[in-house]
């Protein structure tokens, strides 16, 4: 207790416990700076009283000898100390680490004990793990001798017999061979079965490549990996859209422009979607029955399989043609090769061996013009559907009318502008082709005093019916109406019947009868 009363131990050792205590030194370095100024140069024993038989007052309870100018230093701090926020890991931790790394190391390894035989076998009874094998004898002269294939020989040869991959012209946009310029996109497949829609398809498409080409380049990737089902070879019959993480399209935009380059777009995720799936699978899509009609024509009639029987195609190629049977009346199906020999109308046509057959009516020749006499429209020519232009004007609304080529065939109507010398680039007509199956009708509008009649060719937009009006003398105008009329009789589609039957509801409500 007498070191405690003593002002000197007191201060030296707070000081000491300031100093040993700072991490920063600081405190050190202030508590000396004020040391040194207040003793500078002076020396004075450390005199405390201690009672007799105690140690000496110049050396401390520790056993060094002190004086008030020695002050106590604390121990240099170096980076390497443990302080602060970079504290060294201890060696327990160190150890729990390493022994962690070798656990996990040792679930790889697999340990196999060596366990000796408790019986061992003589030669006769390991006989039968050294079977002899009989080694075949030479062939003879005369005998040829067969060579062994390889494994990779075989290959080869599976491997050049199989279907070529038909988007090979756009293997060389993929990216993977390349060390820059590459963009990795996951793909979703929409025409996958269910169990793999969730898992996309990495692909890796140059920077040149434009949509056209990554489509190109996402089908050939598909079929060089064998997946199902299989695409079809038209690169057009697809489209990439935008996809969520989950491989939902968001079918509430348009697909990617084909012409935009793809590195233009910054999707990680996309979806191939077919842009209009076909009705039949693309093998049946190719199985067409041409049924010849004598001095009419030809109708095609597309099948799925060739498991048909022949009536049922009788009675389609009779619905198609709108011919009436009369009472007593009944047509047959012959061979286009074999005139003359009526087939069997139960049968199927995968026992006929033909795709070419011939409606002739019972009881009558190919030859015969009375064939089809019940058709229930006007005489159609043969050469309805072979392709005839005519000069004609087309009338404009805003501005002088132009002088148009106007092609007619059994397919579609063709309207090219005729040049002429001095006509403006401004007002220059454009050519137009409209399908046959848009065109709904063609009417005439009128006759004029300059002895040329005005007709009305109307169309099929998808959404709406437009039309458009040309002008010609009124020898050609009725020509190009019978025409195109007689086509679309013949062909009777689905735009034709629906404008028919609107126009007949529009004319009963006004009360007229309609033709």
């Amino acid at each position: 207790m007498a070191m405690m009363d003593n002002a000197e131990f007191l201060i030296s050792h707070i000081r000491n416990s300031y100093i040993t205590s700072d991490d920063t030194g600081m405190c050190e370095t202030i508590i000396e700076s004020e040391e040194n100024e207040k003793q500078q140069g002076e020396k004075r024993p450390i005199s405390w009283h201690a009672p007799s038989g105690q140690l000496d007052s110049s050396f401390s309870d520790s056993g060094f000898e002190h004086s008030d100018s020695e002050l106590s230093h604390s121990y240099d701090i170096f980076p390497d100390m443990d302080y602060g926020a970079h504290r060294r890991r201890s060696n327990t931790a160190q150890r729990l680490e390493r022994m962690k790394k070798e656990k996990r190391n040792q679930v790889k390894v697999k340990h196999i004990t060596w366990k000796e035989l408790p019986v061992e076998f003589n030669a006769t009874d390991k006989a039968h793990l050294f079977e002899k094998v009989e080694v075949p004898a030479a062939p003879s002269s005369g005998q040829e001798t067969r060579k062994k294939k390889s494994a990779l020989t075989d290959q080869l040869e599976n491997f050049s017999s199989s279907s070529e991959n038909p988007f090979m012209e756009y293997a060389k946009f993929d990216g993977r061979a390349h060390m820059a310029g590459v963009k990795k996109i996951e793909i979703f497949l929409t025409m996958a079965p269910p169990r793999d829609r969730p898992y996309p398809m990495t692909v890796a498409v140059v920077s040149t490549a434009k949509v056209h080409d990554l489509v190109g380049l996402i089908c050939w990737q598909y079929t060089s990996e064998g997946r199902e089902p299989k695409l079809f070879n038209n690169v057009d019959c697809y489209g990439l859209h935008i996809a969520e993480d989950d491989g939902e399209v968001d079918m509430d935009f348009p697909s990617l422009d084909s012409k935009e380059p793809a590195s233009k777009f910054g999707f990680g995720k996309l979806a191939l979607v077919e842009k209009a799936p076909p009705l039949r699978s693309p093998s049946s899509a190719s199985l067409v029955v041409t049924i010849t009609i004598p001095n009419r024509g030809f109708s095609k009639i597309p099948i799925e399989h060739l498991d048909i029987p022949l009536k049922d195609l009788l009675e389609k190629v009779l619905k198609k043609r709108k011919i009436k049977l009369r009472p007593g009346m009944s047509y047959n199906l012959e061979k286009l090769s074999e005139p003359g020999i009526a087939l069997d109308l139960d049968s199927l046509l995968s026992n006929v061996n033909t795709l070419e057959l011939c409606l002739v009516r019972q009881h009558s020749s190919r030859g015969d013009t009375e064939a089809v006499a019940t058709y229930d429209t006007s005489t159609v020519a043969l050469s309805s559907h072979q392709y005839k232009s005519f000069i004609v004007e087309m009338v404009n609304k805003l501005r002088t009318n132009s002088e148009v080529q106007l092609g007619i065939s059994g397919e579609k109507v063709e309207i090219d502008p005729v040049a002429r010398k001095g006509a403006g680039r401004i007002f220059r007509q454009k050519a137009i082709t409209y399908d046959a199956e848009s065109i709904a009708a063609c009417e005439k509008l009128g006759e004029k005093s300059t002895g040329k009649c005005l007709f009305r060719m109307t169309y099929s937009t998808g959404h709406e019916y437009k039309h458009q009006d040309f002008e010609a003398e009124t020898e050609m105008a009725e020509e190009i109406i019978e025409k195109l009329n007689n086509i679309l009789e013949l062909r009777m589609s689905t735009v034709r019947k629906e404008y028919l039957a609107s126009k007949k509801r529009h004319l009963k409500k006004r009360g007229e009868t309609f033709r």
